[in-house]
């Protein structure tokens, strides 16, 4: 029989103290830990988030937007797809980011029938927002290393 490799991670200890360990039990007890809190801090934070098409919206526009600074150049029925979800509650759901000042609807420039979302600054703010409180939740259980 093969020996297997281990896998090793930087963990922080309670102490705050780094610690090379083999993954375990409680490594992953520090991930759901830290989704745990993040779950709680988006709920105080941002409504939009309560909701899955909500949450659908959010991550599918930051995804998209991160791509595409200038624009989401993807009609809407692209954005929708992939989740059982109506069109009636996106577009719903649309309309409240759009009266929020989250995100503008217009029309696509190479095709007047369908329309493209815009991230405004406020949507930008918010995902900024977001991904340092992603980062400061996880510091503190991990040593977050970028590819």
């Amino acid at each position: 029989m093969d020996a297997q490799p281990v896998k090793s991670h930087f963990f922080k200890t309670p102490g705050g103290k780094l610690d090379a360990q083999n993954t375990s039990e409680h490594e992953w007890w520090g991930l759901v830990i830290s989704l745990a809190e993040l779950h709680q801090w988006e709920l105080e934070n941002h409504p939009l988030l309560e909701t899955l098409t909500g949450r659908h919206l959010y991550y599918r526009l930051a995804q998209e937007s991160v791509k595409n600074e200038y624009a989401l150049t993807r009609a809407l029925k692209d954005v929708f797809g992939g989740m059982h979800f109506t069109e009636k509650a996106l577009r719903t759901r649309m309309r409240q980011m759009e009266r929020e000042g989250l995100i503008e609807a217009v029309t696509r420039p190479d095709d007047a029938r369908s329309k493209q979302l815009l991230p405004t600054e406020k949507f930008n703010q918010m995902m900024t927002q977001h991904a340092e409180q992603v980062k400061k939740i996880f510091d503190k259980h991990f040593l977050l290393i970028e590819k």
